[in-house]
């Protein structure tokens, strides 16, 4: 994705501008907040929205270290796939994480994703590169995590 670019708090805040005002029809973002309050305490989205094949991209989530761990993550990636699959009417949903990033595999399995595939030096962070496992569900598969979560 080219170089990397210096990160400020005025460039975030252009970014998050620019997110909430640009009207896509590929990526949607998510803010998570505490139901009856009004702070941002992480944010999701998917991504690569194709309508003609179905197909989508979670990003996973990001929380506020203060509330990871308890459940949120969960909670919300189960909203996300009832999002994907009864309002925008996909057949499948794709996630990836790192090989070594335990807890974001862990949540995926554990919303009903299945790994695909483990890919081979797939992405340079910190100075090296790192496998990558693609996971995905589709749309039977959330139909039985649906019926069995009660969602």
């Amino acid at each position: 994705m080219g170089n990397k670019r210096p990160v400020s708090f005025e460039r975030d805040v252009k970014w998050v501008q620019d997110v909430m005002m640009n009207d896509s029809q590929t990526t949607i973002y998510f803010a998570v907040t505490e139901q009856g309050k009004d702070d941002i305490v992480g944010y999701t989205s998917i991504s690569e929205i194709d309508y003609r094949n179905g197909t989508c991209f979670w990003s996973g989530i990001k929380l506020d270290t203060r509330i990871a761990g308890k459940g949120w993550g969960t909670e919300v990636g189960l909203k996300i796939l009832k999002f994907v699959f009864e309002e925008l009417r996909m057949e499948r949903c794709k996630g990836e994480c790192l090989e070594e990033h335990e807890a974001g595999k862990r949540l995926m399995l554990k919303i009903g994703f299945q790994v695909d595939g483990l890919m081979r030096s797939a992405v340079y962070k910190n100075g090296k590169q790192h496998n990558q496992y693609i996971m995905s569900v589709i749309k039977s598969d959330y139909l039985h995590i649906k019926n069995e979560r009660s969602l």
